[in-house]
């Protein structure tokens, strides 16, 4: 077995070695995912009403998609979706899941960067508007999937009622592996720290994190400004 792996490598070395410059990583980084994520997305455009893609839009790898007929999809203009685990980099999985039921509507603005991400919307509004960023395997969805009391009932009562909706603002960055819960709002230019679960609303222009999140500190603000808003965002 050993064998056999150490001829595998030296194959792979030398035929490495001979493409000029960077051309594995231009097929097997860039071109091959980038293919499968284009063939994706002309997939679901045909199959499915109301999706919409913007235009000069980047997919890397596959991505899952489903919705009910009264859903709705927008992913606006210019977005970056890796959906591919090499090109994704830190990644290990790195499938883009967007689910949509009932007559929820999914909502993504122009210039947003979704990596191995998870948005489940069952019966409200997701929003993620123009310039955020959204690290590998953060969840972003609505509901709780079943209701909370009574224990009994969990798995036949979907709770429908209880769910909310998101609205991730402008140049939003979200740190990966985070799990944003239902009824936030995280505000413009804020930053959530990797793992964090954001279960409460986030104002602009913070720094948060943790479990649950909560503000770190102001971000982009001059000194004789920053304590007073800092004061106002912890209150």
């Amino acid at each position: 077995m050993r064998k056999v792996i150490n001829l595998f490598k030296t194959l792979f070395s030398k035929i490495n070695g001979h493409l000029p410059g960077k051309i594995y990583e231009l097929f097997f980084i860039d071109l091959i995912p980038r293919f499968f994520g284009g063939l994706s997305i002309v997939f679901y455009s045909i199959i499915y009403r109301n999706v919409w893609f913007g235009k000069n839009g980047n997919c890397w790898g596959r991505i899952y998609l489903w919705k009910s007929p009264e859903s709705s999809i927008i992913i606006g203009d210019n977005a970056r979706i890796m959906s591919d685990f090499l090109r994704a980099g830190i990644a290990i999985y790195s499938r883009v899941k967007i689910t949509a039921f009932a007559n929820s509507k999914i909502i993504i603005g122009n210039n947003v960067a979704l990596v191995g991400t998870s948005i489940t919307c069952r019966m409200t509004r997701i929003e993620i508007m123009d310039g955020t960023l959204i690290g590998p395997n953060t969840i972003i969805i609505d509901s709780d999937v079943h209701s909370v009391w009574p224990p009994e009932n969990r798995i036949n009562t979907p709770g429908y009622e209880n769910d909310r909706p998101i609205k991730i603002g402008k140049n939003v960055w979200i740190g990966m592996n985070s799990i944003i819960l239902k009824g936030v709002t995280i505000g413009e230019n804020s930053v959530i720290t990797a793992g964090s679960l954001v279960k409460t609303d986030i104002p602009p222009n913070v720094l948060a994190g943790g479990n649950p999140a909560r503000v770190i500190k102001p971000l982009g603000v001059d000194s004789g400004k920053e304590r007073s808003i800092f004061q106002e965002c912890i209150m």
